[in-house]
């Protein structure tokens, strides 16, 4: 459960947070913005504005007086009785905002790494392959990326039913990324995008075909979930559940996807599915429950093992 927000005296406001075991206080300035948190049941402090340390813990402090000391035990205090030092907080490790990331950017960072390295090798070369849509890395990257970016654009449509909608999210250390993250009332979901103009797809309960030839969509999709569910689990400190997406274009108006069999553990979507099958989706987290995801899920140090 989550109590009422109380305003102190600092200007800064504190919130109590009980779920999934944890006991927290989190600490944020009048724009809303997170200063930090302290977890009431170990005594862990996270600062994630550190200048303004000082000003949260007169906040933590002036929030317990007004409680008249329910929220504090012994042990949880920053500064005991005694006088002692407070425990100093971990370091806060500089994160990028990954809300600011556009749908498509790695894959299109990629098709540039590649059209160079084309020109260096032969420039006329890379004007035939251009010319005659040819079948080369810098086409297989923009042609994801172009997938990418029309999913992308009808996923926003999301933000004004209260969704959060992340882009491009990188995971790990080996230039991998998730095209989406989307985070709402109806859960989290990562979406794998996959562009194939032209050609006939098939989907069966365990296995895409693209053209008769097998691909791992649907091994790679449940991986990226997996993934996810880890990583933002540890960040947000309770369990994070998260459901893999496969969305399948074709370039086509009529998309050109034969579902056999759907998969138990795999959404199975198309152009025209998005924005709708995540709007139509049963509600299974409360509001306050969705603004912790994405204020981890939002940090690009989340997703780093």
């Amino acid at each position: 459960m989550t109590d009422a927000p109380r305003v102190t005296d600092t200007g800064l406001r504190v919130e109590r947070w009980r779920r999934y075991g944890k006991d927290r206080l989190y600490v944020s300035d009048q724009g809303g913005q997170r200063v930090g948190w302290l977890d009431l049941l170990s005594g862990d402090v996270s600062l994630e504005i550190p200048e303004q340390r000082e000003a949260f813990q007169l906040a933590v402090d002036s929030y317990r007086q007004a409680s008249g000391g329910s929220s504090e035990r012994p042990h949880e205090a920053l500064v005991s009785d005694a006088g002692t030092e407070p425990p100093r907080p971990a370091p806060v490790q500089p994160w990028r905002d990954l809300a600011a990331n556009r749908a498509g950017e790695m894959a299109r960072e990629q098709a540039s790494i590649e059209l160079a390295a084309m020109r260096d090798r032969t420039k006329f070369g890379t004007f035939l392959a251009q010319t005659f849509d040819m079948k080369t890395d810098e086409r297989a990257w923009r042609v994801g990326a172009a997938g990418e970016e029309t999913v992308g654009g009808k996923l926003e449509k999301l933000r004004q039913f209260g969704w959060y909608v992340l882009h491009s999210v990188p995971v790990g250390t080996r230039g991998s990324d998730i095209d989406h993250v989307v985070i709402g009332c109806g859960g989290v979901y990562t979406i794998n995008t996959k562009t194939h103009p032209g050609k006939r797809i098939w989907v069966g309960s365990r296995q895409v075909r693209v053209d008769g030839h097998a691909v791992p969509y649907l091994r790679n999709s449940r991986f990226e979930a997996e993934r996810a569910t880890e990583l933002l689990t540890r960040a947000a400190g309770f369990p994070v559940i998260v459901k893999p997406a496969l969305v399948l274009l074709t370039g086509t108006l009529i998309p050109n996807v034969t579902v056999k069999q759907r998969p138990d553990d795999v959404i199975i979507l198309d152009r025209m599915d998005i924005p709708g099958v995540f709007k139509r989706a049963p509600r299974r987290l409360e509001p306050d429950v969705v603004e912790a995801i994405f204020a981890v899920a939002r940090r690009s140090t989340t997703w780093q093992p």
